[in-house]
């Protein structure tokens, strides 16, 4: 960790304040919006490109009907709006129209998670991992902070085939090395350690660096799909333990890939997933007593740990 952690910084305007950046050196960049410009701040993207801003209301599957013509028109689209709409309710539209065309078409599904906190059940998205590691052609990205927001929508603005990118509401610390670069289907180890791996994605990672006295070996699996399957069985086979922490439900989502990456792998390790069980979220002040009412939280997954060791 380093001297930046103690700073919040919103992922979801690192996004906006990137693709507005990125679009005055590629004019190729448009963006389709369901009505929640302001929420994604795309403002300033915008008034300054109207003409490649498509506003298309509440109307999720329009907009990705859109999103997908302009995009075999020869742009790279960003089709915006919570991860609740989209890829929610729009996901048979996201599967013919852009996966089964290859389109170039990058989904941003914000707002995901428990970390919606007081908007509740209908907002917390915890479904839309599974729903889009299942479609074919589709890669699948989830930024463990503001800094790394902007690797990923950096690397995403050049590349030519369907993408999603699960952002989160609330501010969150900075933990990614401003140093480091983001590569599609590699992950990065943010604490080397010996006593167990821990995976997962996104700012749920925070509560494990409240373990000081454990040595834990922390993996950033940013990039969903395609997983880094060599970092993760080079750190497994190291510790013979491993969690896989996510805000997410179990059925679908990154402990699911990682428990068949080690069972078709041969290697004998220990193994826990803790994220939402079977469960709709519900409305809250804040995170933490999520966390703590679903498993997530510092309490269980010390337990889980113990178990584990």
């Amino acid at each position: 960790m380093n001297n930046e952690q103690s700073n919040l910084s919103s992922i979801r305007q690192a996004f906006g304040d990137t693709l507005y950046n990125l679009a005055s050196i590629n004019p190729n960049i448009y963006v389709v919006n369901a009505d929640l410009k302001g929420s994604l701040f795309l403002d300033k993207f915008a008034a300054k490109y109207p003409r490649r801003f498509i506003e298309c209301g509440v109307a999720e599957n329009n907009a990705a009907g859109v999103a997908a013509g302009l995009s075999k028109t020869g742009k790279t689209v960003f089709l915006t709006s919570f991860a609740c709409f989209s890829p929610s309710i729009n996901w048979a539209v996201i599967k013919q129209s852009i996966c089964y065309n290859n389109a170039n078409v990058k989904i941003v599904g914000s707002h995901a998670g428990l970390l919606s906190t007081d908007l509740g059940a209908t907002h917390q998205m915890l479904e839309d991992v599974a729903l889009m590691r299942s479609l074919p052609n589709m890669e699948v990205f989830a930024p463990l902070d503001a800094l790394e927001t902007e690797k990923i929508v950096s690397v995403l603005a050049y590349t030519p085939t369907p993408a999603y990118l699960r952002l989160v509401r609330p501010p969150t610390p900075l933990l990614f090395d401003r140093n480091l670069n983001f590569t599609i289907g590699k992950s990065h180890v943010l604490q080397k350690g010996d006593y167990a791996t821990i995976l997962g994605y996104g700012p749920v990672l925070l509560e494990l660096f409240k373990l000081t006295d454990l040595s834990l070996e922390i993996v950033n699996c940013s990039s969903i799909k395609p997983l880094d399957e060599k970092t993760i069985l080079k750190s497994v086979s190291k510790t013979g333990r491993l969690l896989v922490l996510e805000d997410h439900q179990k059925n679908g989502g990154l402990g699911e890939a990682v428990a068949s990456l080690i069972l078709s792998s041969g290697i004998k390790t220990k193994f826990a997933h803790l994220a939402v069980n079977n469960s709709f979220g519900q409305s809250a002040k804040d995170a933490q007593p999520l966390y703590d009412y679903y498993g997530l939280g510092l309490k269980n997954i010390i337990n889980t740990l113990r178990n584990l060791l």
